[in-house]
């Protein structure tokens, strides 16, 4: 993610705009993994499904180049519908 060196000073809410890959509707909640490995809507990857959504991310005052933000539960899906985990977005400074 670019930030400007004021947005990295004083901290910001920028836009972020992911494409996410949800859990597959027909063996997410299959607990047998012979059964979800044998699905044909995802062929057992278990996720299958891609939107876009548009989140505002906080930055920090003071945030450094390189530094990493971490966003809870926007990261990919577990697998058979276990939790998604958590993104990491790198902070590049720029101007």
């Amino acid at each position: 993610m670019l930030v400007t060196w004021a947005e990295a000073t004083g901290g910001a809410i920028i836009p972020l705009r992911i494409t996410a890959h949800n859990a597959c509707p027909a063996c997410a909640t299959r607990t047998d993994e012979k059964a979800a490995q044998s699905c044909t809507t995802c062929k057992g990857e278990g996720r299958i499904v891609r939107e876009q959504q548009t989140y505002k991310i906080r930055i920090p005052a003071g945030i450094r180049d390189g530094q990493e933000v971490r966003i809870r539960e926007l990261g990919g899906p577990g697998k058979h519908g276990g939790a998604p985990g958590d993104l990491y977005v790198t902070v590049h400074i720029i101007d």
